[in-house]
């Protein structure tokens, strides 16, 4: 584990060109709790690196222009979260947050919508498309009795304009973006996850569901994009 400054955090993993990242995490207020815990369960899944904030969300958004935060010493942490995100190496960067009152229980986006004209987006967008009939059926080979809620509903952008998350304003996306345009091939995936399927430990009732859907999700990116 390599601690950057403050509560930031970079582990690598045996695939460096995946990184599984959590900028939000934290246990406090205006944190999105259990965030790290699903991303590290990602990781682990996709052999790929974690980057993840402890309780710093209350203080700045690391994946927001890093020119809006306070201070110099946040700025500079939004700098190095983001440059981990972009780096060269990086090819499918999947960012995890937690949510409370999306449409869905899962919502991912890619940040844009698709131009038909690019090869880029074609390839991306039959990938994305990919993953959300793969992410679909791998939630229902992955749900078992007895879960004590029922499966995940999926809404992906810019397949479903009623995605509430859709990261089509957060800088960070926008900056991937660009770079897609000037011809870099890199994935960037925003994943937002209701609070019932996230889970600090084994011992918390949601822990099986987070378990389920990260074995599905992890399944469906493996097929999708790796």
């Amino acid at each position: 584990m390599h601690q950057t400054r403050e509560d930031l955090f970079y582990i690598p993993g045996k695939k460096r060109e995946v990184l599984i990242a959590a900028p939000h995490h934290g246990y406090i207020s205006g944190s999105d709790c259990y965030t790290k815990e699903f991303a590290a369960l990602l990781a682990s899944k996709l052999d790929g690196s974690l980057l993840y904030a402890e309780n710093l969300r209350p203080l700045v958004d690391l994946n927001k222009n890093p020119q809006l935060a306070s201070t110099p010493q946040l700025r500079e942490l939004c700098h190095i979260y983001q440059k981990y995100a972009l780096s060269e190496q990086v090819g499918l960067f999947l960012e995890v947050h937690g949510h409370i009152n999306g449409h869905y229980d899962v919502e991912i986006s890619c940040g844009f919508e698709f131009d038909p004209s690019s090869q880029f987006d074609i390839e991306f967008e039959e990938r994305l498309a990919s993953l959300k009939r793969t992410l679909k059926q791998e939630i229902r080979d992955n749900w078992k009795e007895g879960l004590p809620v029922p499966p995940p509903s999926i809404g992906v952008y810019p397949f479903e304009q009623d995605v509430v998350m859709k990261a089509t304003k957060t800088y960070l996306f926008q900056k991937i973006r660009e770079l897609q345009l000037q011809g870099r091939r890199i994935f960037g995936i925003h994943i937002e996850i209701y609070e019932d399927f996230r889970a600090e430990g084994p011992d918390s009732p949601a822990y099986n569901c987070q378990l389920a859907l990260v074995n599905a999700l992890a399944q469906s990116i493996i097929k999708s994009f790796c």
